[in-house]
């Protein structure tokens, strides 16, 4: 990080800059801070650029392409212009070193680091080939040793995987030493490319230098393209992996799940095994981590993924990815064993360690996932990366939706879990549950963190955008606000004391100023946060079981018993849209949820009609209905990019997982 320079901007759009954090071919990138506070990167793009139509369609694609992976494995964006004088983009600041800066001030990274990186950056590459995006430029500068987990960041030429070129035939883009040979020759780039980056980034990692470094850019190309990878002082239990990644020919390398499952079997969760991270302490045998080895069944040969409903068993395949993963060579299809669970036993509120269920991805004329669980509500979280579930019983699980795998069962509750809600910043899940208590779990951990409640049924959480207060609705109308940090109560809000009826959901508004309530009784109620009063009762007409506001915070969407979803002006508390289909037919809606881009409404239906129905917001139109299941679909949910969305089915005791674009 360096200090602005005279002719550098001081302020991109509503952003103060105050530091240089690096320089690539395109821009460079600022340290900046947010209206709000907080730490910001900015690209602005060169000014020898501005001019191109080229370089800014290829500044567009580089936001469109950020923004359709966003979630854990990138900095997410938060902000962007690619139509300004000097186009910039915006994404979260991710703190730590380079993997290039790492290897270069402290050597070559352990053997146990460099299985917990590559499993990292394959979980990366396979959110982003999920998401139809090929990166083409991995390599140690573009990983970010986040305290978390490895992050891969800068897609300056990340493209659509089946997107034109917008350079000219033959002409290369990317960074030599870390290149597939069909990139090198200018062929058409697929994941089976990232993969090979990836092998060359694992060398590196190993050895301190890649294994096709030459002198000069030609004797590099030449050895990519003509001679063996050097793999000396890489460990011999990843050399046969590296190697296989890094075959001339795409179709011999592997996918990235099989990478997963590979270095998943040696390798312990990476947010403990990357290099800059502090270890764990142990303090008592129930705080030692606790691994349950799943048989070591072989692996059967690289398919398009059957469309079988998943059972649950520990020792199912994962199946296939998402995005045409590259296959694997005959001779090593059947030797890559599932990677382990590593769970933490955490006494007499902490994991399960039952059953696993998998998630298995299905064609494209079914959900992309279905699981099969006695679950409730959904949630995903902040960064994309889990899928959090209820259910019937009180457990509540934690999938990991880039492996497929649930990741963590919590115990504690005794009852039906009604509704989750996932901190803004990922670390705390809360629930509640029909037990008549309310629970915060610290994610990382996997640990029950509080336990409160009011001795009535809470139906409902939600987080204030900042985090630090939860709200929750449950019976005699009443919403009560808690301290996330303390569990205690800081305000009670009750819009009719003598009234009968319960909350049934809550809602924050983006900017967090107001609170949005649904009653039994017909009614939403807007609350001011400021002053902790009602602003305004919306007359719905029927019970409200669901509401929801929209990204810019200005619609209000309700849904009732009756399969009626209305939609509100937030400002001038008018009804301006009503959503109806099936009229006459006995039905409820029980969850709507707004896409990331505000453009499309979920709705989750029961009665007669037990299906998931998406609508466009600015048309009033349904435009996709799915499944046809078995009870009421009682929440949905959509990925932070807006690409999948998450349904409920706690009769029929299944998930599903919808690709919506």
């Amino acid at each position: 990080m360096d200090a602005l320079q005279p002719g550098d901007p001081r302020r991109v759009g509503p952003y103060r800059l105050t530091a240089r954090l690096g320089a690539g071919g395109m821009g460079q990138v600022f340290l900046g801070v947010s209206p709000g506070g907080r730490k910001v990167a900015v690209k602005v793009i060169r000014a020898e650029h501005v001019s191109s139509p080229r370089f800014r369609a290829r500044f567009a694609r580089e936001v469109q392409a950020a923004r359709r992976v966003g979630g854990f494995h990138t900095a997410p964006v938060v902000d962007a212009d690619p139509d300004a004088e000097s186009p910039w983009l915006v994404t979260a600041f991710i703190p730590g070193p380079s993997l290039h800066q790492v290897v270069s001030r402290q050597g070559p990274l352990e053997a146990g680091a460099v299985r917990g990186l590559g499993a990292g950056l394959a979980e990366g590459l396979a959110a982003i080939h999920a998401c139809g995006v090929v990166h083409r430029d991995l390599k140690p500068g573009n990983v970010i040793m986040a305290e978390d987990g490895p992050r891969i960041i800068d897609f300056g030429i990340a493209r659509p995987a089946d997107a034109g070129s917008l350079t000219s035939a033959g002409v290369v883009v990317g960074t030599f030493a870390y290149m597939s040979p069909e990139q090198v020759r200018g062929e058409r780039a697929e994941p089976a490319g990232d993969v090979f980056s990836l092998g060359c980034v694992l060398v590196y990692a190993a050895t301190g230098q890649g294994p096709f470094d030459a002198p000069t850019i030609p004797a590099i190309v030449y050895r990519v393209v003509n001679e063996e990878p050097g793999l000396d002082g890489v460990p011999g239990d990843l050399r046969e992996l590296v190697g296989a990644c890094l075959a001339k020919t795409p179709a011999d390398r592997p996918g990235v799940e099989e990478i997963l499952d590979r270095l998943g079997t040696h390798a312990t969760d990476p947010t403990v095994t990357a290099p800059i991270a502090a270890a764990p302490t142990v303090t008592s045998p129930a705080d030692r981590p606790v691994t349950v080895e799943t048989p070591t069944t072989p692996r059967p040969p690289h398919r398009q993924p059957p469309t079988a409903t998943l059972t649950r068993t520990a020792t199912e395949d994962g199946g296939a990815g998402p995005v045409a993963p590259a296959r694997t060579p005959a001779s090593a299809r059947s030797t890559l064993p599932r990677r382990a669970l590593v769970l933490g036993a955490l006494g007499t509120a902490g994991l399960a360690a039952a059953s696993y269920p998998v998630i298995r991805w299905l064609s494209a004329d079914h959900p992309i996932a279905t699981i099969d669980s006695d679950t409730s509500p959904v949630a995903f979280s902040p960064d994309g990366r889990t899928l959090a579930t209820g259910s019937l019983d009180g457990p509540l699980r934690l999938w990991n939706v880039a492996t497929r795998h649930t990741t963590t069962i919590l115990t504690g509750h005794t009852d039906i879990v009604g509704a989750l809600a996932f901190s803004p910043d990922g670390k705390t899940l809360a629930s509640s549950s029909a037990d008549r208590t309310v629970r915060l779990w610290d994610v990382t951990a996997r640990r029950n963190t509080a336990t409160f409640g009011d001795k009535s049924d809470a139906s409902s959480v939600a987080f204030s955008p900042d985090g630090k207060t939860l709200a929750t609705g449950g019976t005699e109308a009443t919403v009560r606000l808690w301290d996330a940090a303390t569990g205690r109560t800081t305000a009670t809000l009750t819009s009719d004391p003598s009234s009968v009826d319960y909350v049934q959901s809550v809602a924050f508004s983006p900017d967090g100023r107001t609170l949005a309530s649904g009653s039994s009784k017909g009614t939403a109620q807007l609350w001011d946060m400021a002053t902790r009063r009602s602003t305004a009762t919306l007359e719905h007409g029927s019970g409200v079981s669901s509401v929801a506001f929209s990204p810019d915070g200005r619609t209000l969407a309700t849904g009732d018993d009756k399969g009626i979803v209305r939609l509100w002006d937030v400002a001038t508390r008018r009804n301006t849209a009503t959503l109806t289909s099936h009229q006459g037919k006995p039905q409820n809606i029980d969850s709507v949820a707004f896409s990331p881009d505000g453009r499309t409404l979920a709705t989750g239906v029961g009665g007669n009609y037990r299906t998931v129905r998406l609508w466009d917001v600015a048309s009033r139109r349904n435009t996709a209905t799915f499944g046809d299941e078995d009870g009421d679909v009682v929440s949905v949910a959509f990925s932070p990019d807006g690409r999948t969305l998450a349904s409920s089915c706690p009769a029929a005791k299944k998930v599903r997982l919808w690709k919506v674009r």
